[in-house]
């Protein structure tokens, strides 16, 4: 039997939860058998205007919100029923615990604990409990449109359509009313659910009743596209430029509509006939310039940014976007003025200073490029820009300080180890530190010795040093990890005809890659070398040819022009190799092969 000073405490400990105080504040909560539903699960999507997962009974405290109105009586049931919701939150049991609040949502009239029931049942995944407090909460607090939005969301996801529909309706009337817009907050309960169809349904029964609202017409061709129901989403889009023609969010969605479908000139049609009458819409010409740039079309694409850009000069999106296009032209000059524009804008600063250190390497100003890139602090680019700087320490002959980058990388971020190992030894290798390199490698693969990037890696640096029987070890076990592997598959067979006589054996490895990768150009050239060492050079000059066609790639020219040469065509050869190194000057293979034919 519970003591009567022990009775009077849990009393006390139950009052001080309904008012809103952590039920830990009174009450010792018992040794967890484990972890706290925090600590567990991920909470769930949630219906919409449900709010946030329920932090009393994942933190062991109460909310706030399970206070009942002021002057409610608080019946035993209630504190019986709040208590038992708030130990079963705290040990995890959120079943029982939104039970518990449901049921305690009964007894009170406070909407608060029904809401506060919703939330522990939605987080627990217990939709039925849930529908049953979302009720709750509409029926007493029926002016709530977050619990409307609630009840209809569940009521849709549980099949009880006629319910769903009944709160949908009761929304739409009354958003207008709260300055909000009915049809985006329409969209954006019905988008969540999973079910496309149900959602598609409720919308088109809401849209039968305003068959003369273009805005509800509008709507259902948005949910359309998001259902990819694209012949409903033609038919309402279709049906509200009838009842306003023109619009012009209408008529941006009608052309995005055909783009999905891959219907991208009459898309531009669409747009470039909605143009000639409407030229001052400033929404259309930039939906206009964005579909160009849809279509790849990006020197028109760029024309339409700068008549932009002259109608909005202080348009960041505008100039973020020329300053993009005129990148990809290579029209460096352009660019750089540009996003030097956008750091004066503070608009996408960071963005800006990465592309001005591109911008600058591009321009070989190696010390303009560091300045920029200095700048990033954070952001997507953060890591690639440490090992762009890396790259140009190196360069500079600043190997250790590069070195010393990428090693405090690795310890900021261990995810991006390996990552970082391999760029480092890419830099040392570029550099002729090969044996640096292999060292490096080997003491990655130490700790990870069946990492097979790094081992192909090493195999590759291996060769460059003579070390023939490592890179083929390294290059067997990455096969040995994974049978399939094109890159090992073609690197293999490539070396062993390049360095050694074992033509047949390098044979079988590239026709292996080439059955997986018949349009890879490395591979192709691979194979072409090997009918050259067997001999076949007819064979072999069709493999490289078509290579060379592809790429146009230096190291395939000097193993076309040796092809031909051999061929006894000298002249063709020899005009390969002049356009090629003119092509790219200083290509050490291309270079060597040329001294060896021509003194």
């Amino acid at each position: 039997m519970i003591g009567l000073k022990y009775k009077k405490t849990l009393l006390h400990c139950t009052a001080l939860v309904l008012a809103g105080v952590a039920l830990t504040a009174c009450v010792q909560p018992p040794v967890r058998e484990k972890p706290a539903p925090a600590e567990q699960v991920a909470p769930p999507a949630e219906p919409a205007g449900s709010g946030a997962p329920p932090a009393g009974p994942a933190a062991g405290a109460a909310s706030p919100q399970a206070a009942p109105a002021g002057g409610e009586k608080l019946t035993a049931p209630l504190l019986y029923d709040v208590l038992l919701g708030e130990i079963a939150g705290q040990r995890g049991l959120l079943d029982i615990s939104g039970a518990s609040y449901l049921e305690a949502a009964r007894h009170s009239d406070d909407p608060r604990i029904a809401e506060r029931a919703l939330k522990i049942s939605v987080y627990a995944k217990q939709p039925n409990l849930a529908l049953e407090a979302a009720r709750r909460w509409v029926a007493l607090a029926p002016d709530s449109l977050e619990a409307r939005q609630s009840l209809a969301v569940l009521a849709l996801r549980t099949q009880h359509h006629d319910e769903a529909l009944q709160q949908f309706q009761y929304l739409l009337e009354h958003s207008a009313s709260a300055d909000a817009d009915p049809y985006q907050t329409m969209l954006a309960l019905l988008a969540r659910e999973p079910d496309t169809q149900r959602a598609l349904k409720v919308m088109e029964q809401l849209v039968a009743m305003r068959p003369d609202d273009a805005d509800a017409h509008f709507a259902y061709a948005r949910l359309a596209v998001h259902a990819e129901d694209w012949p409903v989403a033609e038919q309402e889009v279709t049906r509200s430029l009838l009842l306003r023609p023109d619009w012009t969010q209408a008529l941006i969605l009608q052309a995005q509509i055909n783009l999905k479908q891959g219907q991208g000139d009459i898309a531009r049609q669409q747009l470039e006939s909605a143009l000639t009458r409407k030229p001052d819409d400033l929404d259309l010409r930039l939906a206009y310039a964005r579909l160009l740039v849809d279509l790849d079309d990006f020197d028109s694409a760029r024309g339409e940014y700068r008549k932009l850009l002259k109608l909005q000069p202080d348009n960041g999106q505008v100039v973020y976007s020329l300053a993009l296009l005129s990148l990809e032209a290579n029209q460096l000059e352009d660019a750089q003025g540009l996003f030097e524009k956008l750091l004066d804008m503070e608009y996408q600063t960071q963005q800006a200073y990465y592309y001005l250190g591109a911008i600058a390497e591009e321009q070989k100003k190696p010390e303009r490029a560091m300045r920029w890139y200095r700048e990033i602090k954070e952001g997507d680019h953060w890591t690639e820009v440490q090992i762009r700087m890396a790259r140009l320490e190196a360069q500079g002959g600043k190997v250790k300080a590069a070195r010393e980058r990428l090693r405090k990388v690795r310890l900021a971020h261990p995810g991006e180890a390996q990552r970082m190992f391999l760029v480092e030894g890419e830099i040392l290798s570029q550099i002729d530190w090969n044996e640096e390199a292999f060292k490096l490698y080997s003491e990655y693969l130490e700790n990870q010795p069946d990492d097979i990037e790094i081992l192909y890696a090493r195999a590759l640096v291996a060769e460059r040093l003579d070390r023939l029987d490592q890179a083929e070890q390294d290059f067997k076990k990455v096969l040995e990890i994974d049978p399939d592997n094109t890159r090992a598959l073609n690197a293999l067979g490539y070396t062993l005809a390049d360095r050694t006589d074992r033509y047949q054996e390098a044979l079988g490895y590239v026709q292996r890659a080439l059955a997986q990768t018949p349009d890879d150009p490395a591979v192709i050239d691979s194979m072409g070398w090997v009918m050259y060492r067997l001999g076949r050079l007819q064979e072999a000059r069709d493999y490289l040819q078509k290579a060379y066609d592809m790429t146009k790639d230096s190291e395939i020219a000097a193993h076309l022009g040796e092809v031909l040469w051999k061929m006894g065509k000298h002249d063709e050869a020899k005009a390969l190799w002049a356009s090629a190194r003119k092509a790219t000057p200083g290509d050490p293979v291309l270079e060597e092969t040329v001294r060896r034919y021509l003194p």
